[in-house]
């Protein structure tokens, strides 16, 4: 009886200890948040061009295009890392809107990740670039000159800014 009861209580605890404790976040990995971020950019621009065409180009770009109007979608472009205070990844992206020759509109997301969702809790717009996270801080170079000036691309003229998310707000840092 003593034996049959030493064996119960190991078989217990070694069941115990092997159990998963949880459900695991698969949403967390690189892979996973980018399939989000570009399902994302795409329900974006299909909203915003209604019975807009789908085109993947062979460098992955993907253009939504409804007459002489276009939306791009650079997936190399998106960036992914930990923005809030919690530890799940969050991602930047980039969508340029091309009318005509003109010069493209360019709208920025900041997406943050809840409970393994990402969605967009702000918007920029404006002629910048996503350079990186580090830190919970965001990077973003602009130029300080306007977007049609000859000097836009100059590169004395392109400051970096730092964003973080703060209070449930991004806020620009010293």
């Amino acid at each position: 009886m003593r034996t049959y009861s030493v064996f119960c209580i190991l078989s217990f605890l070694l069941t115990a200890c092997t159990q998963n404790s949880g459900p695991r976040n698969t949403n967390n990995s690189d892979p996973e948040i980018r399939k989000q971020v570009i399902g994302i950019a795409e329900t974006y621009a299909k909203n915003k061009l209604k019975g807009a065409e789908k085109t993947v180009t062979n460098d992955g770009s993907i253009i939504f295009s409804s007459g002489d109007i276009k939306c791009v979608i650079d997936p190399s472009d998106i960036i992914i890392g930990e923005i809030d205070e919690d530890a799940l990844k969050d991602a930047l992206c980039s969508i340029s809107t091309f009318q005509g020759q003109g010069l493209p509109l360019k709208e920025h997301f900041i997406m943050l990740n809840k409970n393994g969702k990402l969605s967009i809790i702000k918007e920029l717009d404006g002629e910048m670039k996503f350079l990186s996270i580090s830190n919970r801080t965001i990077f973003i170079e602009t130029s300080k000159m306007a977007q049609d000036s000859p000097f836009a691309d100059c590169q004395l003229c392109k400051v970096i800014k730092k964003y973080k998310f703060i209070g449930g707000d991004t806020v620009v840092i010293k």
